[in-house]
């Protein structure tokens, strides 16, 4: 019988990002992807045969974003951030899998892979809603965002001197719809892919159905409340830096390498980690500790294994 422990994974936005969003070809991502899923196969070969994998999408939307400003003269902006979020997932859900499985297929694997389209429910009397902080898409200049504002009803500010640009709310998520469908592939033997950009945002009303909400969920809260509704052992949440810092930016700044949970929320409370970058991911990992998780880690996108092995990354404990 295997005892490796079940993971995981949550891959941050850039791991499917081409820098060049305007010029690229579609066969860049394919490449990046690659590269992202050949950490999963090699985990594989190790012995690790039960795995999530969640992804960022703030690349792919903001692209979607884009797409819609070019061409609207031609078409009305009719999208809305959930269908965004949708359409997100299934485009980098096909990549991941279609990559994962011809991966493992030169390597002589039966492993397959299978992408849900994952809907979170939100609350949608969450104060969050109250008070959009979430900043997405382009920058307009003050006349075009005065137009949107008035016209589609959408929060913006000013961002540093850069223009203006719509905020959103971010609620807290409260249930993975798909969660059953999640723990059923994985009895089947799939390396499952879902919770893209944090899911798709919903709420549910009184008869029971479910409405799509103008929102971002952050995708590690989602990703650790997915670990923990399918019973995994360890959350691995991989972004562009090495470690979670204390001091981060400052001459001070030194790497966290093994904690304990204790400890990190200590450094949590005293403000630590900054909003909107380090502190959701400090926050998911905890989360997923005090709900019966065995270990969490926060490592950078090209460390999955040492980050596994325990040579490099946050180790929480």
């Amino acid at each position: 019988m295997n005892n490796k422990p079940s993971l995981l994974i949550s891959f941050g936005g850039n791991a499917l990002n081409v820098p060049d969003q305007v010029h690229y070809h579609q066969r860049e991502e394919f490449e990046i992807a690659r590269k992202s899923m050949q950490g999963v196969i090699a985990l594989i070969e190790m012995g690790y045969d039960r795995m999530i994998l969640t992804h960022g999408n703030g690349p792919q939307v903001g692209q979607i974003f884009l797409q819609q400003e070019l061409t609207r003269d031609e078409f009305p902006r009719q999208i809305t951030l959930d269908v965004c979020v949708a359409d997100s997932q299934g485009r980098i859900g096909y990549l991941l899998q279609n990559v994962f499985d011809n991966l493992g297929k030169t390597k002589g694997l039966s492993k397959k892979a299978a992408a849900i389209i994952t809907q979170v429910m939100v609350d949608s009397n969450d104060p969050a809603f109250e008070r959009p902080t979430k900043p997405i898409g382009l920058y307009y200049d003050q006349p075009n965002a005065e137009k949107l504002m008035k016209e589609r009803g959408w929060n913006m500010i000013e961002d540093a001197g850069r223009g203006f640009r719509r905020v959103v709310p971010s609620p807290k998520p409260l249930e993975i719809i798909e969660k059953d469908l999640f723990y059923d592939l994985l009895g089947q033997g799939f390396i499952t892919i879902g919770g893209g950009g944090g899911g798709v945002p919903v709420t549910r009303s009184a008869d029971g159905a479910l409405s799509g909400v103008e929102a971002v969920i952050d995708k590690d809260h989602t990703s650790s409340l997915l670990a923990t509704e399918c019973d995994i052992d360890e959350l691995i949440i991989l972004t562009q830096i090495d470690h979670a810092y204390l001091n981060f930016n400052t001459e001070q700044s030194f790497p966290i390498s093994n904690i304990s949970s204790d400890k990190l929320e200590v450094y949590l409370n005293r403000g630590e980690f900054a909003e909107g970058s380090m502190k959701p991911k400090v926050e998911a990992a905890l989360n997923f500790l005090k709900n019966g998780g065995k270990r969490a880690v926060i490592a950078n996108l090209n460390d999955l294994i040492p980050a596994m092995e325990g040579k490099t990354g946050t180790q929480i404990l």
